[in-house]
């Protein structure tokens, strides 16, 4: 499987991707799922780790901003509630635009981001996000974080800058509000494992960061392929439309594809693709692939990227790179 091809092609073009390897007989495969048509996500071993890789473009007017880092996920065990607890770690630097913060919003902001990692999370067992752990320990992180920046930054926006992290850790709601809206954690700690009727589809409204501040979801219908796509995984797709109402006159559509691991229903890709029409266009497109080798006897195991710095386009898409204080805004 091509997978840099698959990463960066229209989101629209993983049906027509070719693969680059024999196809299997664990290709066109009925999916097995489980009781009532339902998908249910296995409980993995303690320690168990995934490598993925993630870019984030933002676009509006013509301007555009990436965000690309790599990230792990670590599977930690079961709550005392028995929901399932994961640890998450940038395992890179996070570049925007091709390259490492260097406005001094951007900088602070880039530095006090690093307190949040790793970050411990509870899902529930249909996906969903509930809750940050390790407030306390991120709080303790602030303290000896905050030294550092008092030492090599200077003037009033940094002093400034301080001040409203101390106000924002204070608050013990801050770190929860702060991830529920994180577009990383909306889009990959969704509740994708349930229940689908006999259709294999279910209809759900889902909200996203780029709604706000208007309330309406994006009524969606979320659909399971009945068979295994070309390189033998499990693949959902979703197609939503921007719920309207007499106010708010937005239009917008979502669409996203899931692949999955046939066996431990684990993700091993995402492609992911918002927008909204108000009084500008604003688009979002987001973009997760598992990185390293992948299991030997479920999936192809031809080997992805090893570094995110590899990761280029191929269609000539560049990125806006013109100086903007865009990872302070993007933190906030």
């Amino acid at each position: 499987m091509n997978y840099k091809s698959l990463l960066f092609d229209d989101i629209n073009s993983v049906e027509k991707e070719k693969p680059s390897f024999v196809k299997t007989d664990k290709a066109n495969q009925p999916v097995q799922f489980d009781k009532n048509f339902g998908l249910e996500k296995k409980i993995e071993i303690e320690g168990k780790k995934q490598q993925y890789g993630l870019t984030i473009l933002f676009e509006e007017e013509g301007a555009s901003n990436e965000i690309k880092y790599e990230l792990s996920i670590i599977y930690l065990g079961l709550s005392r509630e028995q929901n399932f607890l994961y640890q998450l770690e940038r395992t890179s630097p996070v570049y925007v635009n091709e390259v490492i913060p260097d406005l001094l919003a951007d900088k602070l902001a880039y530095e006090a981001g690093k307190i949040f990692y790793p970050l411990m999370v509870e899902i529930r067992k249909d996906g969903k996000f509930l809750a940050v752990k390790n407030g306390d320990e991120i709080r303790k992180r602030w303290v000896k974080t905050k030294a550092d920046i008092e030492g090599y930054f200077e003037g009033a926006y940094a002093s400034k800058y301080i001040q409203l992290m101390n106000e924002r850790l204070a608050e013990d709601d801050y770190i929860q509000i702060c991830f529920r809206d994180d577009w990383f954690i909306k889009t990959y700690f969704q509740s994708i494992y349930k229940p689908y009727n006999q259709g294999l589809k279910v209809g759900e409204n889902l909200h996203f960061p780029n709604l706000e501040p208007m309330s309406l979801g994006y009524k969606t219908v979320e659909c399971v392929n009945p068979v295994t796509n070309h390189f033998g995984a499990i693949q959902l797709e979703h197609q939503g439309h921007l719920e309207q109402d007499e106010i708010q006159q937005a239009r917008g559509n979502y669409q996203a594809k899931y692949i999955l691991n046939p066996a431990s229903k684990a993700i091993q890709i995402i492609l992911a693709e918002w927008t909204v029409n108000e009084l500008t266009e604003k688009k979002v497109t987001l973009k997760l692939f598992i990185m390293g080798e992948l299991d030997n006897d479920k999936l192809s195991t031809e080997k992805t990227s090893s570094s995110i710095e590899n990761l280029v386009f191929i269609d000539d898409n560049k990125t806006n790179k013109r100086k903007q204080g865009f990872w302070n805004n993007w933190l906030k």
